[in-house]
């Protein structure tokens, strides 16, 4: 008997995104904010985010109210930061937060927030 570590159903299978890195310079001695397209990928498993788990994470964000519109699940660590996109096809996603289940490395739940402006 195969015991599978999750519980997929059709059309939540791992899915290969891009990532855009986030690049802070100083310029004159102020930040300036820029995007790098490394050619890197990440594969994981895409869910939209409840209203209950966006209750259960409020607390992270510190205001009452956050755009938190997806999870994904990474096997592994992931290497995203907050600010970093991830793009699915003509989907683009802005990373909220990195969580690091347990501390232990297995497993990466990154909150994303998808964007119509970001691609």
């Amino acid at each position: 008997m195969i015991v599978s570590p999750m519980n997929l159903r059709p059309g939540n299978l791992y899915k290969e995104f891009d990532i855009v890195r986030l690049k802070v310079d100083i310029v004159s001695g102020f930040p300036k904010e820029s995007y790098v397209n490394e050619e890197e990928h990440l594969e994981g498993i895409l869910a939209e985010a409840s209203n209950n788990l966006s209750e259960r994470v409020k607390h992270r964000f510190d205001q009452t109210q956050h755009s938190l519109t997806h999870t994904l699940v990474v096997d592994g660590r992931s290497g995203l930061r907050k600010g970093d996109r991830v793009v699915l096809g003509e989907r683009g996603f802005l990373v909220l937060l990195v969580d690091d289940v347990g501390a232990l490395g297995f497993s990466d739940h990154v909150y994303l927030e998808e964007r119509n402006d970001l691609k």
